[in-house]
């Protein structure tokens, strides 16, 4: 079933309507939204780049105004459907107009018709995106990327036939060379006609703001397009048109988007990217051939197929190599990507474990006994002395057992969906066969997934099937009902309420493993674990309501530099971040763990507080913690891009490793340790006695905090 915006439905009657564009989408917005999509084209991300490639585009002034009058038609088409105006924030939505825009400047001299024509390009474009983003994503997870705008412009060269008033668009000489080798100048030209601009200018530009932006995609640029035309120069046998043909931009931009853009920057999606750059060469010939009957260009037709198929494959299968958000840049996607991959080591289903105390993992995931197949993510517990024995005495009554009657309690917050409670406990040396799970509960987690805790003793549960429960509410009693040769508790995560489902993964959350504390952790059989207790003055600390402020006094060398004033906000996609103006820190917090996980914009300051307070577990204990920091975060200048580039040969150079630990109740000291740098970053957070943050402090930078505002 598609789900529907009603508001897209809903008339709005007036007296008169007047058309005002900036009433419903200020100006600046717009004009901020037309660079981004712009910079998007190349796989650029912000608005300075998109900026700088408009200003460039005034070297064929028609060109440019052909575009902007595509992506004005989407805009106006937008406010009279009533469409809202999110769609300014997804480039795809204005870069295809913008590109169909161009494409008939780079075609057909400025005049009427032609003006005519960019703007319903720029409709049909705009109406195409907002379809076939729908379907693509929807059904096949894909990005529609400029499939709507090749669309668009053969429609549109179809139609030109019957325009007697339309004239060919004429270059001017100087833009196809200065004089530079033949292959140096294809390569401009080519990166210039991405935008509808051949021009050796343009193209200079482009690769100006490639070095500036990434050494990664400049190299994969260079790359893919000397090895696509290296590849039809010899099948074809001449190099003597490769570096005039307009579809050598597909080798660009199949190169930019498999090597670093869709997937993780790395030897393999290197090779991919050359791969993908084969594979275009030859569909681009064969589609060059087929197409000739009508006369339609090849356009990016080849770098959407190949882009489009590569990324449906990899997605089947899951591959790590996809991207889940690529950033500005592959050298920081990098930086993020690898980072978060260090940080998030758990399932994202993570329970508190359900006693107190010291227990044993009897059988982890994959056990040898019943923990295989669809049942293999499960944890069995039980209790051991320090010889090693679950028992005292001889071991043959129940009560002998150091875990029977031990209290259990919720490991998650939700609802009792099933409750089996009158079932025998077995006597020692016997199970039941036919009541596999004995007494059990199953709770429904909030977060959409079913937790059953098994082998209770019988008649002990204390909560009712449909109850409200909450973490650390008292279930019942460790017994040894069911199919199970000594009392112990077995636990198991799934996605349905039923007995015996199929098993999914997940984890323990603020656990001492072997006398080793972990914010989030999944203990392998034999394992000592132990629950660490919350502390709610501090959760309650770092708990940030919306709208709120955080005054400091940011200070450098000792001495105050300036006042700095965070505001809380929230993203559109539910985010929180603390706003300075400069930039923007996101965070997110449970009742378990504190964490700051990225930094957009530029701001020492948050940056400081990001590295001294990276992840906190809500709790307060001697253990130490680890977690990491994208190495842009704590490294600068040529450092920095040197460990980004090299972080795609060898991940480990994208991250600096960060360890917390209390010193006291109120002080966390912690180290971060950059790769095969010796010094250390030190770092020491100051709280109050009722948990509020009070005052960071790094190497000669401090900031203090103002409560009282």
């Amino acid at each position: 079933m598609i789900k529907v915006n009603s508001q897209l439905f809903i008339p709005h009657f007036k007296k008169s309507f007047h058309f005002n564009l900036s009433k419903f989408y200020p100006l600046t917005h717009i004009i901020t939204s037309i660079c981004a999509a712009t910079a998007e084209i190349l796989f650029l991300r912000g608005i300075y780049p998109g900026a700088l490639l408009l200003f460039v585009m005034l070297l064929q002034p028609s060109v440019l105004l052909m575009g902007l009058l595509g992506v004005l038609a989407a805009v106006i088409f937008a406010q009279l459907t009533q469409l809202g105006k999110f769609y300014l924030d997804s480039p795809p939505f204005l870069f295809n107009p913008l590109l169909a825009g161009l494409s008939v400047g780079y075609l057909f001299q400025l005049s009427p018709a032609a003006i005519f024509l960019a703007f319903v390009a720029g409709i049909m474009a705009f109406v195409l995106t907002w379809t076939l983003s729908h379907v693509l994503r929807t059904f096949f997870y894909l990005p529609v990327l400029s499939l709507p705008f090749i669309i668009v412009s053969w429609i549109i060269h179809l139609a030109a036939y019957h325009y007697a008033g339309l004239k060919a668009a004429i270059v001017p000489a100087y833009a196809y060379s200065i004089g530079w080798p033949l292959p140096l100048e294809g390569f401009l030209r080519t990166l210039g006609l991405i935008f509808f601009l051949p021009n050796v200018w343009v193209g200079i530009a482009v690769i100006s703001l490639l070095l500036v932006n990434s050494r990664i995609q400049l190299i994969l640029a260079a790359g893919g397009y000397f090895l696509g035309t290296t590849i039809r120069g010899i099948l074809t046998g001449t190099f003597a048109y490769v570096y005039y043909d307009p579809a050598a931009l597909n080798f660009i931009l199949v190169a930019l988007a498999i090597g670093g853009f869709y997937l993780l920057p790395s030897p393999r999606s290197y090779i991919l990217a050359a791969i993908s750059v084969g594979l275009v060469a030859l569909l681009g010939e064969a589609i060059s051939v087929f197409w000739a009957a009508v006369a339609l260009p090849v356009h990016a037709l080849p770098y959407n197929l190949v882009t489009m198929l590569l990324i449906y494959l990899l997605g089947l299968v899951g591959h790590r190599l996809l991207v889940r958000s690529p950033q500005s840049s592959p050298e920081k996607t990098l930086d993020q990507e690898l980072t978060t991959r260090l940080r998030y080591q758990g399932t994202g289903r993570n329970l508190l474990l359900p006693f107190s105390g010291s227990w044993v993992v009897w059988q982890g995931v994959d056990g040898q006994w019943t923990h295989q197949g669809l049942w293999r993510y499960a944890f069995d517990f039980f209790i051991q002395d320090e010889t090693g024995c679950s028992y005292s005495g001889n071991g043959l009554n129940l009560s002998d057992y150091y875990a029977f009657n031990k209290p259990i309690f919720s490991p998650v917050r939700g609802w009792m969906v099933r409750v089996i409670n009158h079932l025998p406990d077995c006597a020692i040396g016997n199970v039941d066969q036919v009541n596999n799970w004995g007494n059990c509960v199953v709770i429904y987690d909030d977060r959409g997934f079913y937790v059953e805790i098994s082998h209770f003793a019988q008649n002990s549960i204390v909560i009712k099937q449909g109850e409200r429960i909450e973490r650390g509410t008292l279930i019942g009693r460790c017994g040894n009902s069911g199919y199970s040769p000594q009392p112990h508790i077995h636990i198991q995560a799934q996605l349905t309420p039923d007995l015996g489902a199929a098993t999914i993964p997940f984890s323990f959350v603020n656990v001492r493993v072997d006398g080793q504390f972990y914010p989030e952790y999944t203990p392998t059989q034999s394992s000592i674990v132990e629950s660490v207790k919350p502390d709610h003055t501090l959760a309650s600390a770092m708990t940030f309501p919306l709208n709120s402020q955080l005054h400091f006094i940011a200070s450098a060398k000792g001495k105050p530099e300036t006042e700095l004033i965070v505001t809380v906000k929230m993203a559109a996609d539910g985010e929180f971040y603390l706003d300075s103006g400069k930039a923007k820190l996101f965070f997110w917090r449970n009742e378990d763990i504190f964490m700051f996980h990225r930094l957009e914009g530029e701001d020492p300051w948050l940056a400081l507080l990001w590295i001294a307070i990276p992840k906190l577990p809500l709790v307060r204990s001697a253990d130490m913690w680890e977690d990491y920091l994208p190495i842009s975060i704590v490294t600068g200048g040529i450092r920095r891009l040197f460990y980004q580039f090299a972080s795609s040969f060898y991940p480990r150079l994208a991250s600096a490793n960060y360890v917390g630990q209390w010193q006291s109740q109120n002080t966390l000291l912690g180290v971060v340790s950059v790769p095969y740098v010796k010094k250390k970053i030190q770092s020491s957070v100051s709280f109050g006695t009722n948990g509020d943050l009070l005052a960071v402090d790094m190497g000669n930078s401090s900031l203090r905090r103002f409560l009282g505002k």
